[in-house]
């Protein structure tokens, strides 16, 4: 968690020091992966939605309990790490869910 704030910190300051990165080698990974799942939409196998904003979801949802730990176990007045994984189960259902293909 304390990476991934150091991370999210840089980045809401516009990067100065990972800008290059995030425009260079990670833009190119994210088009890459984008491309694949592009590829599952076209064959049917996921809903058609835009598949750099499904990455960004992904990503939120998860750097959320990094960066707000503190906050995610006040309100879920919980010790040790026991929510994670009702978390992941809750995230699986609606992304597995939400993505599944609409049959006419």
């Amino acid at each position: 968690p304390r990476e991934s704030r150091l991370f999210a910190h840089e980045v809401m300051q516009g990067a100065p020091r990972i800008g290059p990165t995030l425009a260079g080698p990670l833009r190119a990974l994210v088009e890459e992966k984008a491309a694949v799942i592009a590829g599952w939409i076209a064959a049917g196998r996921l809903a058609p939605v835009e598949p750099r904003h499904l990455i960004f979801a992904i990503w939120a949802t998860t750097q959320h309990y990094a960066d707000f730990d503190a906050q995610v176990r006040a309100v879920l007045a919980q010790d040790g790490d026991d929510h994670f994984a009702d978390a992941a189960t809750t995230l699986e259902t609606c992304l597995l869910e939400g993505l599944r293909p609409r049959r006419a």
